[in-house]
This record gives C-alpha cells, structure tokens and sequence, in this order.
C-alpha cells in the first residue's frame, strides 16, 4: 500500500472526474489524502479518501475579458497560489510521507511539491486538454480557441503572416517568469498543463483535437462516469414529453438575458423544460417562468441526462462528456475559456450545435434545439464517441499506468 496526495481545483466540473480514479485507487490499496476546498467534502469522503481543506487559500473562478488579458491573469493566479500552497502545506505533507502526489494541471503547486519531495507527480487533466504542442501543428486554432482572441487588433493584423501565438506565449512566459523567479517557464505547458512524466487525459483521442499532437507520457484514458449523491428533484412533475435540460455551470451567475431567451424559444414548445440556474441567480430575477419548464438551483444531472432529448449546455468539459456518456445531442453556448474548444469538438464530432453566440436569437436556439432533437445522425456520432471512451481502458487503465509509473520511478532510484 502507497500513500497518495491529491491535489484538486474547488470546481465541481474539476472534482467530478477525479472521484472514480480515487475510489478505484482506494479499492487497489492504496491510502489517499485529497485537498480541496470545504464544500467538496462530503463527496471526496464518500470515495474512501481522506479530506484535507484548503482553509481558505484556494478559490477558482472566471475572469472576464479578451482571451489575452484572461491567460495573463490566470497565469498570475496560478503562480501566486502556488507560491502560497508551496509554503503553507510543505510541511505537512512532508510529515505523511506520501509515495506519490496526483494533482489537477491547473494545479502547480502539486508539481512543485512532489519535485521538492523528490517523489513521483502525476498530472490528470480533468478540463478539455490544451498543450503547446497543439499550436505547433495549428496556431490559428490555439489563437482563436484557446486564447479567444481571435476579435484581437494585433491578431487581426498579423493573421497568417507570422506566428503571433509563438510571439505572444514566449513574451507572456518571460514575463510571468521575471515576475517569479522562474525563466525558462513555458506558461501553456509548466502553468496550465503542469506537465508531468505521466499525463492522465479523461477523453478519447476520437474525440480530442489535434490527438496526435500528445505524446506517450499523455495517456488517453476515455471517460467513466462515477455515481454521485445528487438533489432531490420532482420527478413525479414529468410528464412523458421530450425532455429538454438546460444547465450554464454554477459559477455564472450574469445569464438572466439567457434565460429568458431559453423561455421564449420553449415555452410554446411540445417540449418539458427542466433548468438548473445555480445557486447565484437571484429567481425573483427570473419572473414567471412558462409552466413547461421546472426550475432548481441545482438538479440531479446524471439522472436527467438518462432521460433527455437534449442538452443546452455552456460547454464545461464535465458537462460535455457526461452528455456523450449518455448519448444526449447537445446545443453548446460557450461563455468562458475552455468551453469554447469544447464547443467546436463538439461541433467537428457531430454530436451536436456549437452556437458561436453567447446570446442567441428567440428562434435561432429553437431551431438548434429542434434539429439536436429530431436529427438522427447525432445519436449515432454519439455512440460512436461513447465506445471510444470505453474501449480507451478508463479508470483500470489509468490506475494501471499510475501503479507502473510509481513501480518504475522507485526501480530508477534504486538503480541510481
């Protein structure tokens, strides 16, 4: 038996992923501390492993702005929270003497730990996986999905005459280096991704952009999902009418004009609406809702996705894998960052409707949501990438690379 540390970002789209692997860590003997923050207590602990807090120092969220200003900040973020997670847990994660450290990519501080430890890190890439090797073969794609940039003067300006993401990453990497202490970073694949010698991706190459762009320390793992204790939810109020769910995440808030775009394009509609608003909409906000939809703070969506006929999602990576787990067509409405990239392999895997606006017309989302229902060749696609994940190896795969990635590092330094 090892003693593992995790390492996670307090977003649900983030922990989700991750509490198969460590359940199934846990069932092969091995003892897991995870840290995260206090409101995901209860589900880390219901997996086997033990919760430590993060009390207080760790707080992920959305900046909004140009994709440029956005990768600036966020790099910052992450290089001050790492600062700060490195000399606040140090010494208390010496004193367990871990084996090994797992940590999410977007978490260096877990990188940084194991290498001061000089113990094997492990990265899993719990968002829609993005490396700087992905620009090498398309930096218009890295450009405009990615960094969102694509409204940029100095991107428009130079658009197909010089490598402007090559240009913008090294002078970022330079100054968030200089700032640090740290030349030599590289902000997409040391900041981001916090690269590791074995990489955990929970997709499928036929699903990921640009796959062959990952080399062998990046192991494609497919998607599992993992039972979870969900809310109560009324669902003796469900009819029999095609079933349309509609979700934005839970950390946007700001989308009171997107609902009630959602209510005109439904609510003449044969359809039965449910709605998850998360707990930051005010429903006063909202006003009379039309009486084909329901609406709940928070709704149980692997028991609604069992049952839909479409899903009108923001894009977030959890959302759209859990969507083509249960072969759900999806009508995305990319807001922020990765959603984005999610979005067009969405769209470029004909598993449903990338909507380029974040605010679309009354009748352009009924027209989406009408041809995501009743198009056919989408559940087909779907079951095609569904098969992908599963034939990927899933969860025993990645358990299987993380044991032997341990097994090898440890003979390495016998032999040394």
């Amino acid at each position: 038996m090892s003693r593992v540390v995790f390492f996670g970002v307090d977003l649900h789209g983030h922990v989700n992923p991750t509490l198969g692997l460590i359940h199934r860590l846990i069932e092969r003997g091995e003892e897991v501390i995870y840290y995260c923050s206090d409101p995901f207590r209860e589900k880390i602990e219901q997996t086997g492993a033990t919760f430590r807090s993060y009390r207080g120092m760790l707080s992920f969220g959305r900046h909004h702005g140009t994709g440029i200003e956005t990768l600036l900040v966020f790099a910052d973020f992450i290089m001050e929270k790492s600062r700060t997670l490195v000399e606040a847990l140090h010494d208390e994660v010496y004193q367990w003497q871990p084996d090994y450290i797992i940590h999410d990519s977007f978490c260096l501080w877990g990188k940084e730990l194991a290498a001061k430890l000089d113990i094997p890190g492990i990265s899993v890439f719990a968002n829609f996986p993005f490396i700087d090797e992905m620009a090498s073969k398309d930096p218009e794609f890295f450009m405009e999905y990615v960094l969102l940039a694509a409204e940029d003067p100095l991107y428009q300006k130079h658009k197909g005459q010089h490598d402007i993401y090559r240009k913008l990453t090294d002078k970022l990497s330079r100054v968030i280096g200089l700032k640090y202490g740290r030349p030599g970073m590289n902000v997409m694949n040391d900041i981001f991704c916090s690269k590791e010698g074995l990489n955990l991706l929970f997709t499928s190459k036929a699903f990921q952009i640009h796959a062959e762009s990952f080399d062998h320390t990046h192991v494609f793992a497919g998607y599992q999902v993992y039972p979870r204790t969900e809310p109560e939810f009324p669902y003796e109020r469900l009819d029999g009418r095609p079933l349309i769910y509609i979700a934005f995440g839970t950390i946007l808030h700001n989308l009171s004009a997107l609902y009630q775009t959602c209510f005109e394009a439904l609510r003449d509609s044969d359809y039965q609406v449910i709605m998850a608003t998360g707990i930051g909409t005010d429903p006063e906000v909202l006003g009379q809702h039309p009486s084909n939809f329901i609406i709940q703070p928070y709704v149980p969506q692997l028991k609604l996705l069992s049952m839909a006929s479409v899903f009108v999602t923001h894009g977030g990576a959890n959302s759209i894998y859990e969507s083509l787990c249960y072969e759900v067509p999806m009508v995305v409405l990319p807001q922020v960052f990765d959603e984005f990239m999610g979005a067009l392999m969405v769209e470029r895997s004909h598993t449903g409707i990338y909507l380029r606006s974040s605010e679309p017309a009354r009748d352009e989302l009924r027209q989406a949501i009408d041809q995501a229902a009743n198009d056919l060749s989408y559940r087909e696609e779907l079951r095609k990438i569904k098969q992908s994940f599963e034939s990927a190896g899933g969860i025993d795969l990645a358990v299987n690379e993380i044991m032997q990635y341990v097994k090898n590092a440890k003979q390495k330094v016998c032999h040394e």
